[in-house]
């Protein structure tokens, strides 16, 4: 589980926030100094915005992998080419290599999580509890106030 970073707009307070790779979850943010509720865009309500078409879609991910591997390999030629025929180190070639090794392996992980249905039950889970949010009908007059197109079977 991963962290973000969020600030409060009435008191400024900044804090981390837990998250999920995706930021499923409720729109509505509690600031856990002042106690106000404030709107989130970044966090998604899958009942009603939908998954990221991306979180499902394995060839997206071994693209990704096959472009880094690509860019990997040019990083490190150049950091090898710099290295033997100019007598320097070349830090932006190692950086380029590295960063994109680092990369792939995480595209990598994600195709695998699709392919074996680890992201699949993650996004089971995700909708079920937003679903289960969503049967709170104050949670979803907030949500209509704040702009969002709430479905029938909710309301």
């Amino acid at each position: 589980m991963g962290y973000v970073q969020s600030q409060c707009p009435e008191c400024k307070s900044k804090f981390n926030d837990s998250s999920n790779t995706w930021n499923y979850g409720s729109p509505i943010r509690v600031c856990p100094k002042c106690r106000a509720e404030y709107l989130d865009k970044r966090f998604r309500e899958v009942a009603i915005t939908g998954f990221d078409p991306h979180s499902s879609n394995p060839k997206y991910y071994l693209k990704c992998c096959l472009i880094l591997i690509a860019l990997a390999a040019a990083g490190g030629a150049w950091f090898y080419w710099k290295l033997m025929f100019r007598n320097v180190i070349s830090i932006s070639g190692g950086a380029i290599a590295a960063i994109s090794v680092i990369g792939m392996f995480w595209c990598f992980a994600q195709f695998v999580r699709i392919k074996t249905g680890a992201q699949q039950k993650a996004n089971q889970k995700y909708m079920a509890e937003s679903e289960e949010r969503l049967k709170d009908k104050t949670y979803v007059k907030k949500l209509l106030a704040a702009g969002y197109k709430v479905p029938e079977k909710y309301l």
